[in-house]
């Protein structure tokens, strides 16, 4: 093929750049040990009722923190509350919220990755987050 037949020249797409992309990813994975900081974290927040009477309440907060910005997802299977708390450890989702009779928006049940247990309102803890 010469110069005059340039238009059917086939051409390569040079693919380096998206094996730098997941090297570096692999890189992210390997350094944090899938334990990602907040911000990089696929979900930031579970919430989790205590019984099927908690569903609707724990679906309201993780709405709210839906439109919020933050990545949160309910789960509200059929395991025990152990299970599902475990389960959240294991897939390191770095805060975990349960929803049982005694939490309300002003006082959350609030468990960080690791096992560090506190309490406080909705509010004070979208801010905590969005510091993060």
């Amino acid at each position: 093929m010469g110069p005059d037949n340039r238009e059917h020249t086939p051409y390569v797409i040079h693919r380096a750049l998206f094996g730098s992309l997941e090297r570096f990813i692999g890189i992210l994975i390997e350094h944090y040990g899938g334990a990602f900081p907040f911000w990089l974290s696929p979900v930031q927040v579970r919430v989790i009722p205590v019984g099927a009477d908690h569903r609707a309440a724990a679906g309201a907060v993780r709405a709210k923190l839906l439109e919020m910005g933050f990545r949160a997802e309910l789960d509200d299977s059929d395991e025990t509350v152990g299970k599902r708390i475990r389960n959240a450890e294991l897939e390191k989702v770095p805060f975990t919220i349960v929803w049982g009779d005694r939490e309300s928006e002003d006082a959350l049940a609030i468990r960080e990755r690791g096992g560090e247990q506190s309490t406080e309102s909705l509010a004070d803890f979208a801010a905590r987050l969005a510091t993060l």
